[in-house]
């Protein structure tokens, strides 16, 4: 079986992250492989963040999103990395809509800069792109494709964030992690007022993570629900981001099978 990159190829994870967010567990056959675990927050970040991938990986999957009083949506989507340079690499998202529309968003990834945003769309009688450069941080949160998945989520701003602190130690889907909690140095009413990850001890991918405002509510929470170790390599399956303002969640599920170049 072929690789793939987990978080959503950078989703893609949380991350998420996943998630998280991050999209967010990395495959480790294009990614440095780490020789001890990290115990402080800021180095633990430094490591995920300084893994640049070394290959162009292809994926797709399917984004479904349940939300209240409404049909379930299914919204297909392709993933795509490359690397640019031996500190910067590109993710690519494209979604097709149900009424026939595209979205593409192109991440351009640093890992001692911000991220660079480009969303572009069009309908599906129109042949040329509608391109929009969109700035990190307050600007990039909003949906991807009509998804709860913001496009800070996807880019793993969090993990450039300048407070990282350490919390404790948990075991979270059955995988012993590390808890660490992001803040961002300054926010204007959209951003998270701070996000609390599960980084795994041996993949340092997020298993999941928790977003919050300033009233310490919880906005998101993102989920890795099915993954494996296949031929050494960690591979994502599905994840899910839950809004619970909304009372919605898009869950992402992936093809195992892709193409790879070298």
């Amino acid at each position: 079986m072929k690789n793939i990159n987990n978080l959503a190829l950078r989703l893609c994870l949380l991350g998420l992250l996943s998630v998280l967010f991050s999209v967010t567990v990395h495959a480790q056959s294009i990614m440095e492989r780490k020789k001890e675990i990290p115990k402080d927050a800021q180095e633990i970040v430094e490591i995920i963040r300084s893994r640049v991938p070394v290959k162009k990986i292809e994926s797709q999957g399917v984004l479904k999103v349940r939300a209240p009083k409404t049909k379930m949506r299914s919204v297909p989507v392709r993933f795509e990395v490359r690397p640019l340079s031996e500190d910067s690499w590109e993710s690519v998202y494209e979604a097709t809509m149900p009424e026939g529309g595209q979205e593409r968003l192109l991440i351009r990834s640093y890992i001692n800069r911000p991220n660079e945003y480009v969303l572009s769309r069009k309908s599906e009688k129109e042949t040329e792109w509608k391109m929009n450069n969109i700035q990190p941080g307050e600007e990039s949160a909003v949906s991807f494709a009509g998804t709860d998945f913001w496009f800070c989520d996807l880019g793993l701003e969090f993990l450039g964030w300048s407070d990282q602190l350490f919390l404790k130690r948990e075991m979270r889907k059955g995988r012993p992690c590390r808890v660490i909690q992001s803040a961002p140095e300054a926010r204007t009413g959209t951003m998270y007022a701070r996000v609390v990850s599960w980084v795994d001890n041996e993949s340092d991918g997020i298993v999941m993570a928790q977003s919050y405002n300033e009233f310490n509510k919880r906005l998101k929470e993102f989920e890795v629900q099915s993954f494996k170790k296949v031929e050494g390599v960690w591979q994502l399956k599905k994840m899910t981001i839950y809004d619970n303002l909304t009372d919605s969640r898009t869950t992402l599920e992936i093809d195992l099978e892709v193409d790879e170049e070298n």
